[in-house]
């Protein structure tokens, strides 16, 4: 009995005795003496029981760890004493075994052994306590050996403190019970195939049967699946069971079918069950509910056909707590569509699946055009806005499956399914379309003056590569083929690598020439046509390698534009064309105007006014003198940004030109928007302009309207004097070409200039 009852017991008895001694009035005188030393010998007895009892409890009431660890250390099933803040840790020599801890091994840091463990059981270090404090937890743990051991752990608190508490916890092996349990379900499922159409497993409740021979194409359901599907009767067709499948989850079970029929059931070894995880969606506009879909392959009827089937389970609640994790590692916090990992992690999984069903995806790689300018002008904020929008039209084209990711910057992934037989070869350029119409409507109120595009490059799964990875690099391979142009799209072709691998030995030649200052600029006279005098020039890059062979510009500005060296060689141009003009008038010459070409990238810079305006102040060089040359698919690429930029140059003084006027898709009434003081007729309209009355009437009509507008014309590729004459007739101000001088070196121009200022070259 409890010592407390006895102690209680003493206590009344003594209370009795002092009432007996103190109330009742008289005693036998021979009596008195006896009794009152008894009573009183009770009462002090009783006292010091009371001390004694509390002083045991006091003594046994902290726990003796010691004796317990010893206790802990007989056991031969796991077991251990640890703290709640991972300080301190007792195993037993089972769980050292479970831990994978020698003898004679030094067991490590106690805080990482007991974090580890504490995860591969599926719980973490901060909520152990709590998740296992009271209740018995089951988990699998990995042996090392590719088993997995099942056990049943229990845990009691020892001792709660202020800071930490200590636990005992014991783990009893249910692997056995596992097994069984796994062996009653093929049992079961056994039972289901001989029954009348499987009505046993119909009577499971809480998971829902789907069951049916391969050479059918109707499941038969049980009452719980035929309520996660939403029917009333007990069978579904494959087609109309897919229909309720996520569009993203059809791609999935496809394959399951189609492996499932071609699989015999004599080669599949294992009897372990495979899962695929669905959404299904029960009624149209009810929610997508996951569910995990436990089949095995190699299930047989008495006929030998196989089975196709197996339990749908619901796990929302398990993937709502997987949520968390999968956001942290698989989704882009800006966009908060999948990240690069989550389409690495998904498209392998695409491209096996298309190799295996001999169907094709699409991969549309998408860069939005001038990204930077949109940071640079309207801030990030307005930059991160733009991003997630335009992520969320991606997703919009992904509802007939596929999915979209944002890789990098502005680089975004499109993986589109593609459900015809033969493969749609217009899918990835009419989705762009779509998208470029949708973007239309990103621009804001403070962006009234830059309109939105975006390029891309696509190739096709699984032909384009032998690997998801592979395709990926070739539809970036055809994105990179455009670089530098506007609403550029090309798909992926062989002959694009073959094309790079010649190509790479320039660039590197190119490279390299930059850094040792090999490329030159050459200079071609620009002639006044009344005076006959040298009003300008045009600078011209030229490549000479060490051993004299010169390589032509049309060879490697494309390849400088695709690589991004191209800026390189723009500040190049911009930098030596200043200096050498500025040197000429220091040295008396007439001055003249030195033309530049700007590449679109420069030219699109936010802060392109600012370089140029840095690089006449360095050399001393007036903004009159110097003429900046844009192309027609340049300058019209973004109308209302080109505009802005333009007139900010004009601003400051500098003079702008329109390079091969009318042999892009330009309009004559395009020059009514932009501020140019130059206008440049190509030289496909002058050499035939002596015999051709078309080209006569084309130069001609040119010429007018510019001056109407006091816009000056200056005609390039003029070789004979005819021709010259014709354009002077015409009311044309300048001529470049051939007939005044091809492109020359610098000191070869100064000597023209020294002519054309003193009428002969100084020194002779």
């Amino acid at each position: 009995m409890n010592k407390n009852f006895f102690l209680w017991l003493e206590t009344l008895f003594a209370v009795g005795s002092m009432l007996v001694l103190f109330f009742v009035s008289s005693y036998p005188e021979s009596a008195w003496l006896t009794l009152r030393i008894y009573i009183l010998a009770m009462i002090g007895f009783t006292l010091l029981l009371v001390v004694a009892v509390r002083y045991y409890q006091r003594q046994h009431s902290s726990v003796d760890i010691s004796r317990i660890c010893e206790m802990v250390q007989q056991i031969d099933v796991p077991a251990f004493i640890w703290s709640n803040d991972l300080s301190t840790l007792f195993t037993n020599q089972a769980m050292d075994e479970l831990l994978g801890i020698g003898e004679s091994e030094d067991p490590g840091d106690t805080a990482v052994l007991l974090s580890n463990f504490f995860h591969s059981i599926g719980v973490t270090p901060r909520e152990a306590d709590e998740v296992l404090n009271g209740d018995t937890f089951d988990s699998g743990i990995d042996d090392g050996s590719g088993n997995k051991r099942y056990i049943s752990w229990t845990t009691s608190m020892l001792k709660k403190g202020a800071q930490a508490s200590l636990y005992f916890s014991i783990g009893f092996e249910t692997t056995e019970l596992e097994e069984a349990k796994r062996s009653l379900t093929a049992y079961a499922q056994g039972l289901f195939i001989s029954q009348n159409r499987y009505q046993l497993s119909m009577k499971l409740s809480g998971i829902g049967i789907l069951l049916c021979e391969s050479v059918h194409d109707v499941y038969y359901v049980s009452d719980e699946a035929m309520h996660f599907l939403g029917i009333e009767n007990d069978h579904i067709t494959f087609s109309d069971f897919r229909k309720k499948l996520h569009p993203d989850d059809r791609f999935i079970f496809d394959d399951y079918l189609n492996r499932i029929r071609h699989t015999r059931p004599s080669e599949v070894t294992t009897s372990y069950p495979s899962t695929l995880e669905l959404r299904i969606r029960a009624h149209a506009g009810a929610p997508y509910i996951w569910y995990a879909y436990h089949y095995h392959e190699n299930l047989t009827a008495s006929n030998g056909s196989p089975i196709i089937g197996g339990a749908l389970i619901d796990i929302t609640g398990e993937k709502a707590k997987d949520a968390r994790i999968e956001r942290l590692a698989f989704l882009d916090e800006t966009t908060e569509i999948a990240n690069r990992n989550k389409l690495m992690h998904d498209g392998a999984e695409t491209y096996r699946i298309c190799k295996t069903m001999g169907t094709c995806c699409w991969i549309m790689v998408l860069d939005i055009d001038r990204f930077h300018i949109v940071n640079d002008s309207y801030g990030y904020e307005t930059g991160d806005k733009i991003l997630k929008n335009f992520a969320h039209i991606l997703c919009k084209y992904t509802a007939a499956g596929g999915f979209a990711a944002r890789v990098s910057a502005d680089n975004f992934v499109l993986v589109l399914h593609d459900y015809t037989d033969y493969g749609d070869e217009e899918l990835p350029g009419r989705t762009l379309e779509h998208i470029r119409s949708d973007m239309a409507g990103l621009t804001t109120e403070e962006m009234t003056t830059l309109s939105l595009t975006c390029s891309a490059g696509f190739a096709r799964i699984p032909s384009d590569g032998d690997s998801f990875h592979e395709v990926l690099e070739h539809a970036e391979f055809a994105l990179a083929m455009g670089k530098g142009e506007l609403s550029y799209v090309m798909g992926y072709d062989v002959n694009m690598h073959r094309e790079m691998v010649s190509q790479s030995e320039m660039e590197k030649e190119l490279a390299e020439a930059i850094e040792k200052h090999h490329l030159q600029l050459y200079y071609q006279p620009k002639v006044d046509l009344k005076t006959k005098k040298i009003m300008g020039a045009e600078a011209l890059i030229r490549w000479i390698k060490p051993d004299g062979t010169m390589i032509s510009p049309n060879v490697f500005i494309p390849i400088a534009e695709k690589t991004g060296m191209i800026s390189d060689i723009s500040r190049f141009v911009l930098h030596e064309a200043c200096e050498q003009n500025a040197l000429w008038q220091q040295m008396r010459l007439t001055p003249i105007v030195m033309s530049i070409n700007f590449a679109s990238g420069d030219f699109y810079q936010a802060n392109v006014c600012e370089v140029v305006k840095d690089e006449l102040y360095k050399v001393g060089l007036q903004p009159k003198w110097l003429e900046l040359e844009l192309t027609e698919r340049l300058a019209l690429g973004d109308v209302n940004y080109t505009v802005q930029q333009m007139n900010a140059l004009r601003d400051m003084g500098i003079l702008l030109a329109m390079d091969d006027f009318g042999t892009g898709y330009s309009s004559l009434s395009y020059i009514q928007l932009l501020p140019l003081t130059l206008l440049k007729l190509d030289r496909s309209f002058i050499i035939e302009i002596e015999t051709d009355m078309v080209a006569q009437e084309i130069v001609s009509a040119v010429i007018k309207i510019a001056k109407s507008m006091h816009i000056e014309t200056i005609a390039e590729g003029v070789e004979y004097e005819a021709q010259s004459e014709i354009l002077k007739r015409m009311g044309c101000d300048y001529i470049q070409g051939y007939l005044y001088g091809k492109p020359m070196t610098a000191r070869d121009f100064q000597k023209r200039l020294e002519i054309n200022t003193y009428g002969k070259e100084l020194g002779t």
